[in-house]
């Protein structure tokens, strides 16, 4: 029998308020003062002032910073329910599927599945994994430097594994990519005919690449290439930022009439810049989505270029498994519900503190090397609406719960807290009836009811038992 661990109602006291409302100091010691009292809504709401006032001052970085610790210790509720797929709202873009999230992956340094060569690389054999996670995925990237060749018998074998192959195609300088190496380049996807996702140049807006320095020369090779590949129908060109930093994306941004994708690469790990003062259990990963997909996402079909979640950092061999299953399970949950313009997400599978170059061999992202980590995958990704090999469209979409309902439906609750895995219950015309807590998730069929109105609650607790919030969903059922 299900029982809430304590009752619900909030625990908190009236905290007063800032000094000085006008001062971004004040309502930052605010926020602090509020912390100390675990008067956590509070908190959010004060460092939202303070990110405000810092974005009227011209100060973006400073704002991302504050507004990131808002969404840090604010509690929200969103209820969802399944139905059938609509009709996508425009016109679906070069390889977009009509609707769902492809599920793809880099494999080519996972020591657990066997490498075979083609050409002059090693690459991971591509039924082994598929095999161990469960599924064939519908797509596999690899690194391409720009002076090698279209790597044509690795994308056939790609393609007859039924996945699409995606490359990123990375100069040294933007002076190298010559109009006589695009047309060469894109000779080879003419007589490949077949679909390939090209991701030119990525990441762009940080300083570690070395074409970052010149966003007006970037976005003119970058339309050169998009011209170029319009001889090539079915390959796609994604322009492919990274999360942070976040404010000059947009410089770099080659048009609507520039690209067919727009994408972006983030990772959760365990400490942020390598910084042991630093922790990034904190973060959500849709912060970092959020850099591109409010953006774009009407205009475009969004990808996440590169993804995973460490559960091993350089800086302390101890295993943390748990942190990257929890990260895993808050995007892959996230996606369907609150992200259905992101129509591709693949798994950097890769252990970098040993396979990686030296300045970049901090992170253990390995999905294979953990049986909870692999299972989770796998339960994640069996989810319709992430698309395997060779599928076009997710069968069911999910939609925010209605004030009416035709009858029985399948429904989901999403929590973002300031605790990364609290307790969640689903209360029905006050009975309780289910309770999930992350990294596990999932659905829940509502039971028949009779015609009328009806209540459905969702109420968050900490995994202590202390009631944090909850929200109401009055419906009818017709």
């Amino acid at each position: 029998m299900l029982v809430l661990p304590s009752p619900d109602r909030p625990q908190t006291r009236d905290q007063g308020g800032p000094d000085d409302p006008s001062s971004a100091a004040s309502w930052r010691s605010y926020a602090e003062h509020c912390l100390k009292q675990h008067a956590f809504a509070q908190a959010s709401s004060a460092f939202a002032r303070e990110a405000a006032i810092y974005r009227k001052k011209g100060d973006p970085e400073a704002a991302i910073v504050e507004q990131l610790k808002s969404e840090r210790y604010r509690t929200q509720i969103e209820l969802f329910y399944w139905r059938p797929v609509d009709d996508p709202k425009r016109p679906p873009g070069r390889l977009e599927p009509a609707q769902g999230c492809m599920v793809g992956a880099f494999i080519d340094r996972d020591d657990s599945v066997e490498k075979h060569m083609f050409g002059p690389q090693m690459h991971g054999d591509i039924a082994q994994f598929n095999q161990l996670v469960g599924r064939r995925q519908a797509s596999f990237f690899t690194y391409l430097s720009l002076q090698r060749e279209f790597p044509r018998p690795w994308a056939d074998y790609v393609r007859e594994q039924g996945a699409v192959p995606h490359l990123a195609w990375e100069p040294q300088s933007l002076d190298q990519v010559t109009p006589e190496l695009m047309e060469t380049f894109v000779d080879a996807l003419v007589d490949y005919d077949g679909p390939v996702i090209v991701r030119f140049a990525s990441e762009m807006n940080g300083e570690w690449t070395r074409y970052h320095d010149d966003p007006a020369r970037y976005r003119q090779v970058f339309r050169d290439l998009y011209k170029a590949m319009r001889r090539a129908p079915q390959a796609a060109l994604l322009w492919c930022p990274n999360a942070m930093p976040a404010d000059k994306i947009d410089q770099y941004y080659p048009g609507d009439d520039g690209c067919d994708w727009v994408g972006v690469n983030f990772y959760s790990v365990l400490y942020l810049d390598n910084d042991p003062k630093r922790p990034g259990d904190w973060i959500h990963p849709i912060d970092l989505l959020n850099a591109v997909y409010p953006r774009y996402r009407q205009r475009k079909p969004i990808a996440i270029g590169e993804y995973a979640a460490s559960h091993q950092s350089v800086l302390n061999p101890v295993q943390k498994v748990e942190f990257a299953r929890i990260k895993m399970a808050q995007l892959y949950e996230s996606l369907p519900l609150l992200f259905p313009d992101v129509k591709l997400v693949s798994w950097y599978d890769c252990d970098n503190i040993t396979k990686a170059r030296s300045e970049r061999q901090l992170n253990n992202f390995r999905l294979t090397d953990q049986p909870d980590l692999l299972n989770d995958y796998k339960r994640w990704t069996s989810n319709p609406w992430y698309l395997g090999a060779g599928q076009s469209s997710a069968p069911r979409q999910a939609d925010p719960f209605p004030s009416h309902l035709p009858g029985s439906v399948e429904v989901q609750a999403w929590v973002r807290s300031y605790e990364p895995n609290p307790q969640v219950f689903l209360r029905l015309d006050g009975k309780l009836l289910h309770r999930q807590q992350l990294p596990e998730g999932g659905k829940f069929q509502l039971p028949s009811l009779k015609m009328g109105k009806h209540k459905l609650e969702v109420l968050v607790y900490e995994t202590s038992g202390r009631f944090v919030e909850k929200r109401a969903y009055p419906f009818t059922l017709d």
